[in-house]
């Protein structure tokens, strides 16, 4: 059984949903892989790199690495935010063992009845996430590290089917959500030869 240590905030905790839904839950049903959640709810990459620092990262195959809603959320510079990720990616990199990095969904307008942000701030916070996506695609191609392109995942799935959300509030996914995430985790991880079908 291989061993993923996996840190970020809600999104990789699997808020909003019960336990046995959760992505990492469902990826490590599903085989051959046991997910060390380390996501803390609304933590920031700030916070992500003081609690990667204190961790033992030598009994772990594998690592990933999930972070920028929060930042965003709470407008924090977009600088500090891709220097947070850059430092945590060249310290999970000295381990020499294989780094995998998410990359954050939208957020859709109901986020704005649910308290997460205002409602004139969703189109701005959006336009962020799609911009530190691009960021963190040419990053990982630099780097040469897969990514868990959770934003296309879900969007695409989004736009197909209007009539059944992937959210529960407009931020963090449903169950079916999060069994999309964990399937495109999975697909990620075998074409990367981590785990086998």
């Amino acid at each position: 059984m291989r061993r993923l240590l996996c840190l970020g905030d809600s999104l990789t905790f699997g808020y909003g949903v019960a336990a046995q839904d959760r992505w990492l839950t469902l990826l490590s049903r599903a085989g051959r892989v046991q997910c060390q959640n380390e996501g803390l709810c609304g933590d920031t990459t700030a916070g992500m790199l003081q609690r990667l620092k204190a961790m033992e990262l030598t009994a772990y195959d594998a690592f990933f690495l999930m972070g920028g809603s929060n930042d965003i959320l709470l407008d924090i510079r977009r600088e500090q935010t891709q220097a947070h990720m850059t430092d945590m990616i060249a310290r999970l990199q000295t381990q020499g063992k294989p780094v995998y990095v998410g990359i954050p969904p939208l957020t859709l307008p109901e986020s704005a009845a649910y308290g997460w942000q205002a409602a004139d701030a969703v189109t701005g916070h959006n336009d962020r996430l799609t911009a530190y996506r691009q960021w963190l695609l040419n990053e990982c191609k630099q780097q040469r590290l897969c990514v868990f392109d959770f934003y296309a995942a879900l969007w695409d799935a989004q736009k197909a089917n209007r009539t059944s959300s992937l959210y529960v509030d407009g931020v963090h996914p449903s169950p079916a959500g999060y069994a999309l995430m964990a399937q495109t985790a999975r697909t990620v991880l075998i074409r990367s030869h981590f785990l086998t079908e």
